[in-house]
């Protein structure tokens, strides 16, 4: 019996919030009781993050071209149990070799379980009709740091730190592996008949083959600049806000909102900007967070300022989850969709893979004013990139 795309989607954004919440947005909570315990500096702690990073990145096209051969239900799967592995490392940490060794394999779980792997088992399942479910995944992993990071918080001051990472191993371990076993196998949707792929032609991809390779450097460029404002923000806002005068609980409630908006922008793409030009979608995406950093140059370190911040902050990369999943499908078509996105995630993953512990060397050095500053220069460029993107190559009109 053919298991329904509503199920697909729903089971697989379950786990995208799980996932983003244990792998990415836990430590953001969890880094400074863990260096007050073991005696680390932040700076020290964020290198871990850096590390997985740094092998997601390494490891991006090689899980690609494995989940382009045994499917997205295998993949995500054993990314699951790869990650639960790795949650539970971190609970155990009190050497630094172990604190490396626990980032090393969730850097490899980040690439057979979040966005990239996500949507690339959608477009096996779907095809070019992807765009529309990539969208609606999208909704639900904007809420993961409006999860997580509460749970984190909470269960930390009533148990502590090494609870806490428990948790979430026990999160992805008993939801998210069941989940992803639910997923139709490879053989059952590369069957035309199964009803998921649809029978109509694909349409033709925007960007021609010889023009292909510097489309693709465009994007990752975009992306990367655009993921290093992003990661060191998941990493730091809320240590930065604290930082600025803010209670932590305060911090926390600023930070978690942004994952509203984050749904909130992506719920308006779904309704409005499904025949949006992706070449305009990919700047407005990319203008917005460029746009963010107003209320703190007009408010400061004020609630108002860094909650207006926080805001367009989540609506902007919610948005771009989408330019990242969906776009590429537009321009490059579905054949090796999956080594597509790992070729314009490397550069990004590598570049960003010092984004958590630079900007912790910002913040103790020169503190959060400008380092924001110093975010907001690299979200400039991550809008010129868009629009030079848009430039080079003019989309037609009467898009998919």
């Amino acid at each position: 019996m053919p298991i329904s795309s509503a199920f697909i989607i729903v089971a697989l954004g379950i786990t995208q919030i799980i996932s983003w919440g244990t792998i990415v947005y836990a430590i953001s909570v969890l880094s400074k009781p863990m260096a007050a315990e073991l005696g680390w500096s932040q700076t020290f702690i964020f290198l871990g993050f850096s590390i997985s990073l740094l092998v997601g990145g390494l490891v991006a096209k090689p899980a690609a071209r494995f989940l382009e051969k045994r499917g997205g239900r295998v993949t995500m799967t054993m990314g699951s149990v790869v990650a639960a592995l790795g949650l539970a490392l971190l609970s155990q940490v009190t050497e630094a070799t172990v604190y490396a060794a626990a980032w090393i394999v969730l850097g490899l779980a980040s690439r057979l379980t979040l966005y990239d792997a996500a949507f690339a088992t959608l477009v096996e399942i779907h095809g070019t009709a992807a765009r529309r479910p990539i969208s609606v995944l999208a909704l639900f992993g904007g809420l993961a740091s409006t999860v997580y990071w509460p749970i984190c918080h909470y269960v930390n001051e009533a148990y502590g730190w090494r609870v806490a990472w428990i948790v979430c191993a026990l999160s992805v371990l008993v939801l998210c592996t069941p989940l992803h076993l639910a997923l139709p196998k490879k053989s059952a949707t590369s069957n035309p008949r199964n009803g998921l792929n649809g029978n109509g032609v694909d349409p033709e991809p925007l960007v021609p083959a010889s023009r292909r390779a510097s489309a693709i450097l465009l994007l990752a460029i975009a992306l990367a600049c655009n993921s290093f404002v992003t990661v060191a923000l998941n990493a730091h806002f809320i240590p930065a806000v604290v930082m600025l005068g803010a209670s932590a609980a305060t911090a926390v409630w600023i930070a978690s909102i942004r994952g509203v908006f984050q749904t909130l922008g992506r719920l308006a793409e779904m309704i409005f900007g499904q025949n949006l030009n992706p070449f305009a979608f990919a700047m407005l995406s990319t203008g917005i967070l460029v746009l963010a950093f107003a209320p703190l140059a007009g408010g400061g370190a004020s609630t108002p300022a860094l909650l207006a911040f926080s805001i367009l902050f989540g609506i902007s990369i919610g948005l771009v989850t989408i330019v990242r999943g969906a776009v590429p499908l537009v321009l490059f078509g579905k054949h090796g969709y999956a080594s597509v996105l790992a070729t314009i995630a490397t550069p990004g993953l590598v570049v960003t893979a010092v984004a958590p512990t630079a900007y912790a060397f910002v913040l103790d050095t020169i503190g959060p004013g400008w380092g924001f500053v110093i975010l907001f220069v690299i979200a400039l460029a991550s809008f010129a990139a868009t629009s030079a993107l848009a430039w080079r190559f003019r989309a037609r009109p009467n898009l998919p």
